[in-house]
């Protein structure tokens, strides 16, 4: 696959970048003793690591940009690697107020123990507008307009900033807000330095299976004013990190079904409180292999006539990922037949038959890659100010090797020689909520457990590959007064995107073997003459069937030999692919008004957007590329509140108009064909919809923040959003029709939503209240999120429902204890999300995704003023990383695709940190 952008270019720049980190230590033995008395320490911070929490506070400046904004917005400082053993990004902003995390569980993203998108106060994310330091991303995570946060490392991004109110300088197309990760920069520290930290890390429960489980980081980065009156800064960071880790979980493997003979759905009989048996159960077991790698730079000059600066950030995100599956399948193969003719015995009851012992096995390998440069300038002079940025970013999401392979052999029916009338099938006992276990006779067990069968079915493989390029151009000029009118700004911005998309399902390219169930000219092998090892346990309890890892090279050869000769057709290929261009224009005014000691800021913005693309589409009048293109466009008025009636006291409020744009792949993605597995008949076939409206919002806020001196603060903040023209981003049914046996899936808008919600956040430091001392440096601190969410959307032309919003928790917390004195730091900190609603269904029950929490610690100690040793630990209480039920409850586990139950396990760090 092409990468979308230039690696020589990218190689040169990162060499450069390097080369300067390598210089650092020189800049500071020349020139740190002058450079530290120029900086202003009431402005930076210079511990250690300087982007630290010290003393049991957050970082200084973090928390006084928090005060002294109009709006609400939320910080946190993410390169403290000695008692945080989070080295996603998006796993850090779990810190933050409001801040909940999610994933692609699609592609077996859980399973690495890392979050990777970020939502603001629960909504979709795809509400949130992303930017690195003020200007926007690429889509980089395959779908929606969701960015993927798995690509940044706390090495090289120095904070995150959820600014939950924005006003009208900023984009308007972010009804939750807007995500900010920050780029150091020299100016942001007290003096020139050189640090270098480094981690190594085991993951527990990798090693317990006796898999690859360890891991390691490090990072370089440093500073240097210089010039006359050091108005010149550079930053610098690289960093390179590569870990293991594995996970488990287990599932039912089919939808359920109704445990009496009904008419009814089954979501009906869920909903009436009926009873329903699983369909089959099954157990995965998956490894990872991250490597992150990038670097970082920021050159700025700062002058009472003009500030000049230059960012530069090159990421890297790849994932080595396999899943082993075994399962049990309620099926009947040839020669065995039902004695009740169908699902449902005489009496009515869901009596399955048939028990095939069923393997599969699949990768779901990741490469993310970024570049984004950006360039900006302002002039001041006489209370004027103009300002002009430029921005170019190229993001690359690929999937290059999607191999599948399924083992299905004659199914156990409880018959002498499997053949004939059956008897047995697979009951599934749900009593443990957390492990659906088999109920087996032992002739059932006996045969299940050899993995001399089944023989292998399949062997396919797939791709996806999106990129996209993005241009940015954006100023504003404006005027600072001392009156009634203290400021005015106006300025405008052109954003342009290039979209290239490519897919090709696995389904398409499938190399079917010789089996008793099909015919072909190879037989294939079954699990026990694979290369691999079996697993030694397996959760609480191990399956009757063992699990097997199997040799991915064994599966490479089988793809080069028989799937990589095989003849797509240009049709086939044709479904995959997407071109489109989208850019968005936009122009803004706003004021700031003052009056004693309350400032009022107005604001109007308008932006217009448009996209064309080109896609394939099949539906009743054939198959064939079409051309699909709209305009549309917003104004979004605002009105942000602050007063400040003394250096302890904020009280804020806001009034704001915002959208939110459908994503590309919804009105001009590729077709999706879902086939049978079997007979590979097509079931459905999902479209996009070129005339979806964005959805829209008002948003009401008013906050209060004291500040009662260090390390004690307490902010308050209550919300309402309304909005219209929801879609449901995570539905797997909208509007719908059938024809010739095809359900035909488009997305569409929906009817209304509102959430409504109340978030607190404090810390308190004991301080001089026990005399200082020991106990002085002991504290706590946390933040809770409570809120309530409706929406209203079609699943079909007649089913209009109300449910909550889909990503939305109803409760987020974040509560620790923490301790810094005698060169000591600590925090014990525990997270814990409510439950979600994550997939919308039609005729069966609602995908929830049950409460997580999770308990971290840190230790920290000084050894020297330059060397800081720590440990840390994540999710020592080894709690699940993910549950999804069927439904509200917790009766009802989850299929795998949805996730089932999952744990990742605890992972253990040790950590340096070196300055110079």
């Amino acid at each position: 696959m092409k990468t979308g952008m230039s690696k020589a270019r990218l190689l040169s720049g990162v060499v450069a970048i390097v080369t300067l980190g390598a210089a650092a230590p020189a800049w500071a033995q020349d020139s740190s003793a002058q450079d530290a008395t120029q900086a202003s320490p009431a402005d930076v911070d210079d511990s250690l690591t300087s982007d630290i929490v010290v003393n049991g506070k957050r970082e200084r400046t973090a928390l006084n940009d928090e005060r002294d904004a109009t709006g609400t917005v939320d910080i946190v400082t993410t390169g403290d690697i000695a008692i945080r053993s989070q080295t996603s990004v998006a796993d850090l902003a779990k810190q933050l107020p409001g801040i909940s995390v999610s994933r692609d569980q699609g592609r077996n993203q859980s399973a690495t123990g890392e979050a990777q998108f970020v939502s603001i106060r629960g909504f979709d994310t795809s509400y949130n507008a992303y930017t690195l330091d003020g200007m926007r991303l690429p889509q980089i995570a395959g779908s929606s307009r969701a960015i993927s946060l798995n690509l940044f490392s706390p090495f090289a991004v120095g904070g995150i900033a959820a600014d939950k109110t924005p006003g009208a300088a900023k984009d308007s197309d972010s009804i939750a807000g807007i995500i900010d990760l920050r780029t150091p920069t020299a100016f942001d520290f007290s003096g020139n330095f050189v640090r270098a930290r480094a981690l190594g890390q085991l993951a527990s429960l990798a090693r317990s299976r006796k898999q690859e489980g360890t891991g390691a980081a490090v990072g370089v980065d440093a500073a240097r004013r210089f010039g006359s009156d050091h108005q010149f800064g550079l930053y610098v960071a690289a960093y390179y990190e590569n870990r293991a880790n594995a996970a488990e979980s287990t599932a039912v493997q089919n939808d359920y079904k109704a445990t009496n003979k009904t008419t009814q759905t089954v979501r009906q009989v869920y909903e009436a409180g009926g009873s329903l048996s699983a369909d089959g159960v099954q157990w995965n077991f998956y490894n990872n292999e991250i490597k992150r790698y990038g670097a970082s730079g920021a050159l700025d000059f700062k002058s009472d006539a003009v500030d000049l600066f230059a960012r530069v950030n090159y990421a890297t995100y790849n994932n080595t990922n396999t899943m082993n599956q075994t399962g049990l399948r309620n099926e009947l193969t040839s020669g065995q037949t039902n004695p009740n003719g169908g699902a449902y015995n005489a009496a009515g009851v869901y009596t399955p038959l048939g028990i095939n012992p069923a393997s599969y096995f699949r990768t779901e390998d990741v490469e993310q890659e970024l570049f984004s440069a950006q360039i900006g300038a302002k002039a001041h002079w006489n209370g004027f100010t103009a300002s002009i940025e430029g921005a170019y970013a190229d993001g690359r999401f690929d999937q290059p090797n999607r191999i599948e392979a399924a083992f299905r052999g004659v199914a156990y029916n409880g018959a002498a020689g499997n053949t004939g009338a059956a008897t047995e099938g697979v009951v599934v006992d749900l009593s443990n909520v957390k492990s659906p276990r088999p109920v087996l006779s032992s002739g059932a067990t006996a045969y299940i457990s050899s993995l001399d069968r089944p023989t292998q079915l399949y062997v396919q493989q797939g791709y996806d590959y999106l990129s996209e390029t993005k241009k940015t151009v954006k100023a504003s000029l404006g005027w600072e007064g001392e009156g009634l009118l203290s400021s005015v700004s106006v300025g405008g911005l052109y954003e342009d995107s290039d979209r290239d998309g490519r897919s090709l399902a696995p389904d398409n390219t499938r190399y079917r073997f010789l089996t008793p169930l099909q015919a072909g000219t190879v037989q294939g092998p079954s699990i026990a003459q694979y290369g691999g090892a079996v697993i030694n346990g397996f959760l609480d309890y191990y399956p009757p069937r063992p699990i097997k890892v199997l040799s991915r090279s064994t599966l490479d050869e089988q793809v080069a030999t028989y799937v990589a000769p095989k003849v797509i057709s240009q049709e086939i290929l044709n479904q995959g692919l997407t071109k489109g261009t989208e850019d968005r224009k936009a122009l803004y005014a706003t004021a700031t008004l003052k009056s004693g000691l309350v400032e009022v800021m107005p604001g109007i913005r308008y932006e217009d957007n448009s996209f064309s693309a080109q896609y394939w589409l099949s539906d009743s009048d054939g198959a064939r590329f079409v051309n699909a293109g709209r305009d549309y466009d917003h104004v979004d008025p605002s009105l942000l509140v602050a007063w400040r009636p003394d250096n302890r006291f904020v009280v804020r409020g806001a009034v704001r108009s915002s959208y939110s744009r459908p994503s590309f792949d919804q009105i001009a993605g590729t077709t999706k064909i879902s086939r049978d597995a079997e007979s590979n008949a097509i079931v459905s076939i999902t479209q996009p919809n070129p005339d979806l409206k964005p959805v829209e919002a008002w948003s009401y806020d008013a906050g209060f923040d004291y500040y009662g001196g260090v390390g004690r603060y307490f902010q308050l903040a209550v919300y309402y959003k309304d909005l219209k023209n929801i879609v449901v981003p995570t539905g797997t049914r909208s509007i719908g029709e059938t024809i010739d046996g095809i359900v035909y899936i488009r997305p569409t808008n929906g009817r209304t939503g509102n959430a409504k919600g109340v978030e607190a956040s404090g810390r308190f430091t004991l301080g001089d209240l026990v005399g200082g001392g020991v106990l002085g440096n002991l504290g706590v601190g946390g933040n809770v999120t409570y809120q309530k969410t409706r929406a209203t959307y079609a699943i079909t032309n007649t089913d209009v429902r109300t449910t909550s919003l889909p990503q939305a928790p109803d409760l987020i917390y974040n509560a620790e204890i923490f301790y810094g004195g005698g060169g000591i730091r600590a925090n014990l900190w525990y997270n814990y999300t409510g439950r979600i609603l994550a997939t919308v269904q039609d005729s069966q029950p609602d995908i929830y995704v049950q409460p997580v929490g999770e308990l971290n610690f840190g230790v920290a100690y000084e050894v020297t003023p330059n060397l800081e040793v720590g440990i840390s630990g994540r999710n020592i209480l080894d709690q699940h990383t993910y549950w999804a039920t069927v439904g509200k409850g917790k009766t009802y586990i989850s299929n795998d695709r949805n996730g089932g139950y999952m744990k990742t396990g605890s992972v253990f760090q040790l950590s340096l940190t070196l300055k110079m």
